[in-house]
């Protein structure tokens, strides 16, 4: 038997089913990806609904500065969520955009999920959730970064179910100096 035809098979049957893998995906048949921004809107329901009082900490280019927000509105939760909200991997324009990463503790029944884009010009370029072992999304920790010729941005974004919340944004415009905004919230529940 001529083995350079048993490869040639081998590597057909390899680009058949990759290439039938990929259609299906596209296809949109269901989510490719954890529903993100269901998550998050879902966590703001329950806050609102709870309204723990926010322990705010901000810290803009080395200025400090704190406060205690005891019932907020619904329209500060929406706003500190905001940037979480946005995030949707789920639409047409991001699907198979991201590599797939599973992390299972097979101790514990926990596990991290890391979806890391394929291109560097996908935002958010990283998303890392840990889960449950009840499948519950505990942790959620998002990257983000955009540059260009004029402009650079970076975004870290945490958020811990009903523990707390940080936002770190720097930015660095052309013949300007960079800034930094660093919020962190803690959420008392009583």
């Amino acid at each position: 038997m001529d083995h350079r035809f048993s490869w040639t098979l081998v590597a057909v049957v390899v680009l058949t089913v990759s290439c039938g893998t990929r259609d299906s995906a596209r296809q949109g048949k269901g989510p490719t990806y954890r529903d993100l921004k269901g998550y998050f809107q879902g966590e703001l329901n329950s806050i609102e609904t709870h309204k723990p009082a926010l322990q705010k900490t901000i810290v803009m280019n080395g200025q400090r500065d704190s406060l205690t927000i005891d019932s907020p509105d619904s329209a500060q939760l929406q706003h500190l969520l905001a940037p979480f909200l946005e995030v949707d991997l789920n639409k047409p324009s991001l699907q198979g955009a991201y590599d797939t990463i599973l992390l299972a503790d097979q101790f514990t029944g926990t596990h991290s999920l890391m979806y890391k884009a394929r291109n560097t010009a996908t935002v958010p370029q990283e998303v890392i959730m840990d889960i449950d072992n009840q499948q519950h999304i505990t942790n959620v920790q998002m990257n983000k970064h955009v540059a260009n010729l004029v402009y650079e941005y970076q975004q870290n974004l945490v958020y811990q179910h009903n523990k707390h919340i940080r936002i770190v944004t720097w930015q660095k415009i052309a013949f300007l100096p960079a800034r930094e905004l660093d919020v962190k919230v803690l959420l008392r529940h009583p």
